[in-house]
């Protein structure tokens, strides 16, 4: 377990050392988004402000969708790709149940995202960030599905499901990466 400790906690601070760096980023990106949004309402003389409720349901929109793509997905990765290293025992065991525990809870949060998303925002899906949004949370819910259909060890189908859940979960990864 200590081991395990050891080699979490540089990717742990890795990821909130990249947190600092890119928060700000996207949090600039929101503002610019903003302001592109009121010199288009300028340009048609009303008068369409972003609201402070608003701006807080976009960013805690983004910050949802940041931590269920942004660090619980990989922290569930990097758990299963370290269960490769491990034998058997409790420690598989243990790096099996983190990634299934990260996984459910990205699900999960994502979910909680996407429904923020269609109850508080405008989705006529006339832009890339909401088309891809839901292409990417569809390809979310069938990675899921795949991982609860998973056959069991041995078996003749394990080697094409391990396959294409591996390339469903790396396809899902770099999207959001790059979506957000």
């Amino acid at each position: 377990m200590q081991v395990l400790v050891g080699k979490l906690f540089p990717f742990t601070m890795f990821i909130c050392l990249m947190n600092i760096i890119v928060l700000p980023l996207v949090s600039s990106s929101s503002q610019q988004h903003v302001k592109s949004i009121d010199s288009i309402a300028d340009k048609k003389d009303s008068i369409h402000k972003v609201s402070h409720k608003l701006m807080f349901e976009i960013r805690l929109h983004g910050f949802l969708l940041w931590a269920s793509m942004g660090f619980l997905m990989p922290v569930g990765i990097l758990a299963i790709r370290m269960s490769n290293r491990q034998e058997c025992g409790t420690r598989l065991k243990i790096l099996f149940y983190v990634h299934v525990v990260s996984q459910i809870l990205s699900l999960l949060i994502s979910t909680a995202g996407a429904v923020m998303s269609v109850k508080n925002f405008n989705n006529s899906f006339n832009n890339h960030h909401q088309r891809l949004g839901l292409a990417l949370y569809g390809i979310i819910w069938l990675q899921a599905l795949t991982g609860v259909l998973r056959p069991c060890r041995g078996s003749k189908g394990r080697s094409g499901w391990f396959f294409a859940h591996w390339l469903l979960g790396t396809a899902i990864s770099i999207l959001g990466i790059f979506k957000y």
